[in-house]
């Protein structure tokens, strides 16, 4: 009896106790601080949805309070990002995530942080750094008063301050997130060294085939170089170059080991008053990233003297990527230029071959604390003119550590305190990477669009989507374009502009290479939807951000159709009959047809694989297909009954593409059979196509579920203009890794009636009433007010906080 009054006594003592920590982080919306971060009093108002409307008298003080507030909700996703960008995640997580360090400091982005901050304290205008400054110093003044997030506790460490070199590590890693030529050139690179010619020609690495995207051929290069290049292909070294495909894997791995959702599309659109119902512009942006929780971005409305802004930040970055004042607004989709090259050098010890010249190694020791372990880990970096070495011979050309300077954050500060046509362009021009489409609207009916980004002079005709050889100069960059020359349309006859990480136009003869612009698909959509009509409205455009039709989809299941027999499958061949490409969660359609396009593909192209002899083979087949590359090259395929890819190369004889197109079905039947069942109205497109938005200790047992939002049954396709991404696999799972990181609108005719919704909710901290309160309405399709206008603020207030000095 003694022993069960002890138990009680200590279960009643850790359940106190767990009540007292839970209590203890609770937000407290309604406080006051005395700080010396101000010098005279700042008024912040949370409203409804608990974003932050910052009343101050000047602006290093709204700075401070942004800071502040910022990290009380965001401290743990603004640590993760910064760690990830300087390579310092195993310091806060442990061993798991050293091989992720190392791969992340090779890249280079600590290193360049480290520069650039340098580079921004000595030549920065003052008042964009005493802005900075001044949100870090809110952050730590968060910091020093000891509130830590419960993350912290989970792990048994305390957040450390923040800094410069911190602001440029997260932009570090928002540059390396759009970057997705690791996971497919070193594929890419194998597939064409080992399958035959005819083959890779049908493979979708150029821009051939997008709709309205002209590809030139003209260069302002001189024949000589042209020349350079046809030589130095024509003499490439004898022998097979090495194997680099393993690279793609593993960087698939690595990103999906690390707990930092990455950017992985996006849509906007500006109307001119043209064509809307009101005459004034209206303006739309709805950014794709990975999912998490918390979500990506962070509201805040800024008020000073000086300046009005409804800002959308990034976690540990001070000022807004997107936003919008009474006057203006800006948005940003990735505009996916190609800003990496890899090259395959020439190394013997520690110097390799350019030029016909042996040049040394740049190489350093590299120090990876670890969490949990008494020793840390130390590895070399190796480096040569062309950039570090990621694999025993591949250096990578990066854009971002190339060009010499970094003026993001200047360009961030401009969007959001000036306005004009000039001053947006002035702002453009100081991006270098990642590659940005800017996106502008104003209340005087100016509309444009600029391709944001240093763009390299590369020798024509150069192949960027495998490996160079490193040991010839006239395959290296030579140059850069000047800013003028990089693609825009500012006020077009047309009405409107648009991105959808579609291939631009050329500009002065010149195509762009991208690192794998989007199919086209979105463009078109966004292309036809607003060429259709003008009388455009906030909520007509909001249903387009909505539409779950996919045209291509639709085309692609119409020629399947055509292409295979009956067999034992017309019951499943009557769902896909006369599909109109729509992906409602009731819909079965888009539940057989992922199905059909995935074993269609495998069925067309694993084989290839198989017949080079290669032991990792199906291993190769398996990251090809995780590429953007793969789903490119699908509708190709299709259109081609003729493509030397239906053949089974292991076979005798020679299949067509009706007979793989006719067994791709019936397995895709069996699959679904087995998963749902064998009654297809129970295959419903909801029960497989789920998110869950999880935190990063979502592999913690309870805890992590408790700390996700979700799941969620979804509708939309994977190239909608509602773009929820998942991937095609082995296992029959349509599980959603990414999609609008939220969706904003704004009519100029009435910019306090803007609206947004985001995936989850303002606050990262799970005990606040705004951790998940806008999931419902997101994931139905609703929006909410962006409020601008001080009585529509206060009353919907949920509490005012304070600032004093």
């Amino acid at each position: 009896m003694k022993i069960v009054k002890v138990l009680l006594a200590a279960l009643i003592l850790l359940v106190a106790a767990a009540v007292i920590t839970c209590v203890s982080r609770i937000p407290d919306y309604g406080f006051t601080l005395q700080t010396s971060g101000v010098s005279a009093p700042v008024e912040v108002i949370f409203d409804d949805i608990g974003v932050p409307h910052i009343v101050a008298e000047n602006e290093p003080d709204a700075m401070f309070a942004l800071g502040h507030v910022h990290a009380s909700e965001r401290l743990w996703q603004m640590d993760l990002m910064r760690r990830a960008g300087a390579g310092e995640l195993a310091a806060l997580l442990g061993p798991d995530m050293v091989e992720n360090d190392k791969y992340l400091r090779t890249l280079g982005m600590r290193e360049a942080a480290r520069r650039t901050a340098g580079q921004f304290q000595a030549q920065a205008p003052e008042h964009v750094r005493v802005a900075m400054e001044a949100y870090l110093a809110g952050i730590n003044a968060f910091i020093a008063d000891g509130q830590t997030p419960l993350e912290y506790l989970l792990v048994g460490q305390d957040p450390e301050p923040f800094d410069t070199e911190d602001v440029y590590s997260a932009t570090g890693y928002m540059a390396y997130s759009f970057a997705i030529h690791l996971k497919t050139e070193p594929i890419l690179d194998w597939m064409k060294q080992n399958l035959d010619e005819a083959l890779w020609a049908e493979l979708a690495v150029d821009t051939r085939g997008f709709r309205n995207i002209p590809v030139a051929v003209d260069s302002i290069m001189a024949g000589e170089a042209r020349d350079a290049v046809d030589d130095a292909v024509g003499d490439k070294a004898a022998g097979v170059p090495a194997d680099i495909a393993a690279l793609s894997a593993r960087v698939h791995a690595l990103d999906e080991a690390r707990p930092v959702p990455q950017w992985l599309g996006s849509n906007a659109w500006v109307i001119s008053g043209e064509r809307t119902k009101s005459g004034d512009v209206l303006f739309c942006n709805d950014a794709h990233m990975g999912y998490g929780q918390p979500s990506v971005w962070y509201e805040a409305h800024v008020t000073t003297p000086e300046m009005d802004y409804y800002g959308n930040h990034l976690a540990g970055i001070p000022f807004p990527a997107i936003g919008h004042t009474r006057h203006h607004a800006w948005g940003i989709t990735m505009f996916v230029n190609d800003d990496i090259d890899l090259y395959r050098e020439t190394i013997e010890g520690d110097r390799y071959l350019h030029g016909g010249e042996w040049l040394p190694l740049a190489t350093r020791v590299d120090t990876i604390l670890v969490a949990g372990e008494d020793a840390p880990v130390t590895f070399e970096i190796r480096k040569t003119h062309h950039g570090p070495l990621i694999n025993d011979n591949l250096a990578m050309w990066w854009t971002f550590s190339q060009y010499p300077e970094n003026r993001l954050h200047e360009a961030f500060y401009a969007f959001s305190r000036q306005e004009g046509l000039a001053n947006m362009e002035a702002a453009a021009a100081m991006v270098h990477a990642p590659g940005l489409n800017l996106m502008y609207g104003d209340d005087e009916g100016n509309i444009g669009w600029w391709a944001a980004a240093k763009l390299p002079i590369r020798p024509p005709g150069l192949d960027t989507k495998t490996a160079i050889d490193g040991a010839d100069p006239a395959l290296d960059p030579q140059g850069w374009y000047p800013f003028e020359r990089n693609p825009h349309n500012v006020n077009p006859a047309s009405g409107f502009v648009y991105s959808a990480n579609n291939a631009p136009d050329s500009v002065a003869g010149i195509q762009y290479p991208g690192h794998y612009y989007a199919g086209n698909t979105r463009a078109a959509g966004i292309m036809d939807a607003l060429s259709a009509r003008s009388d455009w409205t906030l909520a007509d455009a909001q249903a387009l951000q909505l539409d779950h039709h996919s045209p291509v989809y639709r085309e692609n299941a119409r020629r399947m159709l055509e292409l295979s027999s009956m067999a034992s499958t017309s019951e499943a061949r009557e769902v896909l009959a006369g599909w109109d490409g729509s992906h409602l969660g009731s819909d079965l359609a888009p539940t057989l047809y992922y199905r059909w396009m995935y074993r269609t593909i495998e069925g067309a192209m694993a084989d290839e694989f198989i017949a080079t002899g290669d032991g990792d083979a199906l291993e190769k087949f398996t990251t090809w297909h995780k590429t953007i590359v793969s789903e490119n090259t699908f509708p190709r395929l299709l259109a081609n009954p003729e493509s030397p890819w239906w053949d089974d190369a292991r076979t005798a004889g020679r299949e067509s593409a009706t007979d793989i197109v006719t067994a791709a079905l019936e397995q895709a039947v069996a699959d679904l059979t087995a998963a749902l069942g064998p009654d297809l109205s129970g295959w419903r497109y909801d029960r497989l196509h789920v998110v869950t938005h999880e935190h990063a200790m979502k592999d913690v047992p309870v805890l992590g579920e408790w700390l996700g939002v979700g799941p969620f049954g979804l509708p939309a396709a994977k190239d909608a203009l509602n773009k929820y991404e998942f991937k095609l696999k082995e296992e029959v799972d349509y599980t959603v890794f990414s999609g609008p990181s939220m969706r904003i609108g704004i009519d100029f005719a009435d910019v306090d009636a803007a609206e947004s919704i985001l995936p989850t909710g303002q606050s990262g901290n799970r005990f606040s009433p705004f951790y998940e309160d806008q999931a419902q309405r997101y994931h139905t399709g609703l929006f909410r007010k962006q409020r601008m206008d001080r009585a529509d603020i206060e009353a919907h207030a949920h509490a005012t906080a304070r600032f004093v000095p």
